[in-house]
């Protein structure tokens, strides 16, 4: 993995917090903490972070902590945003994390945000446990090393239905009635399972499962986790009816909730659904999108007193930051959301804008030999991380859906065979994907190849998408695999495994994939009236006869007529639908008529 050297972010505010002789993560601290017998300091920490700005000003401004620290511990700074693959293993439950660390990388104690008199307290107690007890440290971190080790690879269960029923389950029974949203206070938005509701709905027509969704985007657009003067989500609310929000603006965040807002108005038609999605927008193409380059920034700064003015005082006013680092997987999902609105909101430019993000990722992001970099702040930089490569290929996929041009569609396969060479588990056949690739170097935790269920139920979607496109069964046997390695982990998971719960249905009751023959404008009603059709999941994509006479021919479908679309279950193809008004019966009939995958064994 390459090693990424950017500048240490700080508070905004005045803080002594750059005395301390930070370390970026990498061979060099370990070494150092080696040779000099001393521990690690560890500090996740995120540029959009109030208590991590906090922290800065009092904790690490205290000068009795910063000579201590630099005295008795190799100090090192992670950004959280730029290195998720640290935080997903240090993270002590939150940011900032503190974590102290050995030299060899095992975790012997940690916390969040640590204030200044307690940081006095901690430091000598755990450089003096260090110290006195190093072979009772080592033989606890070595035992349990052993233990993550013993997990056989390649650990698989059966797919079933009752996965996408326990984990709806789990989402409905976590669901507030009152205020909408999961769980109580602090609040998140949770748009994966907000996405499972409507979804739910269209799979089995509950009107419990829409009203929870639109009751939930609803409260959410009405209450203070929406800025209701710039538009656009703020990350999540202190108290369970969203008012009293931690006032961060996060790319990642606005895009989950946009595609979720676009979802309930195509299902609703209320132009009061479309409201949220098109302020979301105007805020992104205001303050996070780099009209020059076509990237989309990362985050604006937490700022309570900024965001409660008004539009008008805030002219005058000194906007919070803004973190203009292009991060690749959330450019990605951005711009699947961008094209989602294109289509939905018939706005065209947005695709336009959207193709220019991924025309960025792959030029300026990308290594032809080591896949996506995972961000560029001026320069490429950390290869080797999942998300990085399966969010992008989703949104090219999703690109090749919205413009049918194949470029994108060749762009995600050559993704997809990174991933299988470099990502997958591969003992006894796919068994998903690791979130590192096999590069990855021996510091610290890292040594540690793990799974993420969102990253692997990302992989999962654009494999069994790649089926239906290519009829090739080796991509359907990959999501197999990659399903059912989450077999006996989700029930520990509940409504965070919402991603993977649809997923697993979907490989289970296969999406309708409708292929539409022609080319120019005179398939446009059809195409519109594909992207539209209210079904649970439908792949759709245009073939121009006189370009894709090879797939055309793979997929066993006629040049003639055009435009006509066929709606495919497997290789059983509808006759040809030229009416856009009857795309949606033919889709109901061959639903009716099967589709359902029956497993061996």
């Amino acid at each position: 993995m390459a090693e990424a050297m950017p500048p240490f972010h700080f508070s905004p505010r005045p803080n002594r917090a750059h005395e301390i002789r930070w370390r970026p993560w990498g061979e060099d601290a370990f070494r150092e903490a080696k040779e000099s017998g001393k521990p690690l300091l560890l500090s996740l920490s995120a540029v959009w972070c109030h208590w991590c700005h906090v922290m800065d000003e009092t904790s690490y401004s205290h000068e009795g902590v910063i000579n201590y620290i630099n005295d008795q511990f190799v100090p090192v700074r992670v950004d959280n945003d730029q290195r998720p693959d640290i935080n997903a293993r240090y993270n002590m439950g939150g940011w900032p994390t503190t974590a102290f660390l050995t030299p060899e990388g095992d975790i012997l104690a940690g916390a969040t945000y640590v204030p200044p008199d307690q940081m006095l307290e901690l430091l000598p107690k755990v450089f003096l446990y260090y110290q006195n007890s190093r072979g009772e440290v080592q033989q606890k971190a070595q035992e349990l090393r052993q233990s993550r080790l013993t997990a056989p690879p390649g650990e698989r269960g059966p797919l079933s239905p009752q996965i996408y029923d326990d984990i709806l389950r789990s989402v409905v029974e976590n669901y507030d009635p009152v205020y909408g949203g999961f769980g109580e206070a602090p609040k998140f938005p949770h748009a994966d399972a907000i996405d499972l509701l409507l979804y739910g709905h269209r799979k089995g027509r509950d009107p419990d499962l829409l009203h929870m969704a639109r009751k939930t985007l609803e409260f959410m657009a009405r209450g203070q986790v929406f800025d209701h003067e710039w538009g656009g989500f703020f990350r999540y609310s202190t108290r369970r009816d969203w008012s009293e929000p931690h006032y961060e603006k996060m790319l990642e965040d606005n895009a989950g909730l946009l595609r979720n807002a676009l979802s309930l108005y195509r299902l609703t038609g209320d132009a009061d659904h479309a409201a949220p999605a098109e302020r979301t927008i105007d805020y992104v193409e205001r303050k996070l999108r780099d009209g020059e380059r076509g990237y989309f920034y990362g985050s604006q700064d937490a700022d309570e007193a900024f965001y409660k003015l008004t539009a008008a005082q805030r002219r005058d006013a000194h906007e919070p930051y803004v973190d203009r680092t292009c991060y690749t997987s959330w450019n990605a999902m951005m711009a699947s959301a961008y094209l989602e609105a294109s289509w939905t909101l018939d706005r065209p430019e947005l695709c336009q804008a959207a193709l220019r993000a991924l025309d960025f990722l792959w030029a300026e992001n990308r290594d032809p030999d080591g896949g996506m970099y995972r961000f560029n702040d001026g320069a490429p930089q950390v290869l080797g991380l999942l998300g990085d490569q399966a969010y992008t290929a989703r949104a090219l996929l999703d690109a090749h859906e919205a413009v049918g041009e194949p470029q994108y569609l060749e762009r995600a396969l050559e993704l997809s065979r990174f991933l299988l060479e470099r990502f997958a588990d591969d003992a006894g056949g796919c068994a998903g994907f690791f979130d590192v690739w096999d590069r990855n170097p021996d510091q610290g935790r890292l040594r540690e190849r793990q799974k993420s269920v969102q990253d692997n139920s990302v992989c999962a979607e654009v494999f069994i998408r790649l089926h239906h496109l290519t009829r090739e069964e080796r991509y359907r046997r990959v999501a197999q695999g990659t399903l059912e390695a989450f077999v006996p982990a989700y029930p520990q998971m509940g409504y965070f495994a919402a991603g993977y719960a649809r997923q697993a249905d979907a490989f289970l009751d296969p999406p309708a994939a409708i292929n539409i023959v022609g080319r120019g404008a005179s398939i446009a009603p059809l195409h519109r009236a594909a992207l539209w059709l209210d079904v649970p999941a439908r792949v759709v994509q245009v073939l121009d006869p006189r370009r894709d006479g090879e797939r055309l021919a793979a997929l066993a479908l006629p040049p003639k007529p055009s435009p006509a679309a066929y709606v495919c279950l497997g290789t059983v193809c509808s006759a040809p639908v030229t009416d856009p008004a009857a795309l949606a019966e033919a889709v109901r009939r061959m639903r009716q008529t099967g589709g359902i995958i029956q497993l061996p064994g």
